[in-house]
């Protein structure tokens, strides 16, 4: 897998897109900003819908009402982590591919967003501001919000590592 990824790495560094990324000065703080208001816009609306399955805040709306006012943010954001992330790795392939502290956090990623699936699925059904969730949803709401965390924290400390 290493050497699969190193190679990758020396690949994208022949690209014309990783020069660009890497000459033009103001692509990298740019999508960097991008980045990080995008990981906003979905940790906030996560966390929203958790707390609302946790019924510590928003009881005045039905989690269904959540999912449906927050789930295009979480999934725009998701597709602009993508898009930015992608050009981030493009810039700078062997920081972040080879990186352990990076690939935790791409597989954390993953977790969040298979557990993002049921957790909206079980809100779209609960259509009532009374409604409670059931303790299986209520436990995603707070492992996804723990995931969101950890994917935060294992993106700052990629500087570091």
């Amino acid at each position: 897998m290493i050497e699969w990824l190193e190679g990758l790495s020396a690949w994208i560094e022949t690209t014309r897109l990783h020069q660009t990324v890497q000459t033009v000065e103001w692509v990298v703080p740019t999508v960097q900003t991008v980045h990080l208001l995008a990981i906003a816009a979905v940790f906030g609306s996560s966390l929203v819908l958790a707390l609302r399955m946790l019924r510590l805040a928003g009881t005045d709306w039905s989690p269904a009402q959540w999912q449906r006012r927050l789930g295009g943010w979480i999934g725009l954001g998701l597709v602009v982590l993508l898009l930015s992330g992608s050009l981030l790795i493009v810039g700078e392939p062997g920081r972040s591919l080879l990186n352990f502290t990076f690939q935790l956090k791409m597989g954390l990623l993953i977790g969040a967003i298979i557990v993002l699936m049921p957790l909206a699925g079980g809100m779209k059904r609960l259509d009532r501001p009374d409604a409670r969730a059931a303790m299986s949803l209520r436990l995603l709401a707070v492992l996804l919000i723990l995931l969101w965390l950890a994917i935060i924290a294992c993106g700052r400390w990629i500087a570091y590592s």
